[in-house]
């Protein structure tokens, strides 16, 4: 299923060279490098909500910027494996997601729209389980349907730790991402048949 064109072969390399421990190997397909891309990109994102002095125009304007970028440079990896397996509605779902995120987002601290302003978090892990979701039920995919459950649940979860609900929905958003990164996922063939 994989392009091996496009493999990313990272080696950890171990200091001092005579370790008896023999540091892993690890290939990243196109597909893990857009969850990887992803994953930094919201943490970032999030951070910069939870723990900077910056204005929110000012903090709308960089997240905007990534957010176009990371959808632009997602879109390119997995396009022509999506393609291949007939999964581009997988890209225009995740990048019209994520625009109508950053659009509604943009617009509210643009505007001051107080709903919206109010209810960041629970916009984007909403979005979040729409794209799981769909992808759960439309790929058959348990990996990805669990990880629509786990968003619902940090939806619920946001309610108990308003003080870190920036944080808090970047962490559980990333960590997912990362997740499927590094772990095959069911979707009828998995990345550990790749050689690395």
């Amino acid at each position: 299923m994989q392009d091996l064109n496009g493999l990313l072969r990272v080696h950890l390399k171990q200091i001092p060279q005579k370790a008896a421990l023999e540091l892993p190997r690890i290939c990243f397909t196109e597909i893990d490098q857009a969850f990887l891309i992803w994953g930094w990109m919201t943490m970032a994102i999030f951070s910069l909500a939870q723990f900077s002095t910056l204005s929110w125009t000012t903090q709308a304007l960089i997240d905007s910027a990534i957010t176009g970028i990371s959808v632009a440079t997602t879109a390119g990896l997995t396009w022509k494996l999506a393609s291949e397996e007939r999964l581009r509605w997988v890209v225009f779902l995740w990048s019209g997601l994520m625009m109508t995120g950053m659009l509604a987002t943009s617009y509210g601290i643009f505007h001051g729209v107080i709903v919206i302003l109010a209810n960041l978090c629970l916009l984007w892990l909403s979005l979040c389980v729409v794209g799981y979701g769909a992808m759960g039920i439309w790929m058959r995919s348990r990996a990805f349907s669990a990880s629509c459950i786990v968003h619902i649940l940090a939806i619920i979860g946001l309610h108990y730790y308003p003080s870190f609900q920036f944080v808090g929905s970047g962490l559980v958003m990333a960590a997912t991402l990362f997740f499927f990164s590094f772990v095959p996922w069911d979707m009828g063939t998995s990345n550990s048949d790749i050689p690395c």
